[in-house]
């Protein structure tokens, strides 16, 4: 069985929110639960397109959400940057689709 797009759209969106929140990036963390928000209350495709290029505007730019690596100190934070490179990647992909 296939997953809908949105839904996972949604599930990805919250655990990157989740991660995000932890490392203390409250900032993005409440960005990207307005996408799950707007996801949600999307009334129609057009909606859902929006919101999902309103997330995707969050990857590109300069302070990008792809800018941001974790330190301890002065050295990287590898356990939390996998986590969210990881939940990064997959949001990038969730809401791609949904475009």
């Amino acid at each position: 069985m296939t997953a809908d797009p949105k839904d996972a759209a949604v599930a990805n969106l919250s655990a990157l929110a989740d991660v995000l929140r932890t490392i203390g990036q409250e900032r993005y963390a409440t960005f990207f639960d307005g996408v799950v928000g707007d996801l949600l209350h999307a009334g129609d495709p057009g909606e859902v397109r929006e919101a999902a290029a309103r997330g995707l505007a969050a990857f590109g730019g300069m302070n990008s959400v792809n800018d941001l690596v974790v330190m301890d100190g002065s050295v990287p934070d590898i356990e939390n940057n996998r986590a969210i490179d990881e939940r990064r990647e997959a949001v990038y992909d969730a809401l791609t689709h949904l475009i």
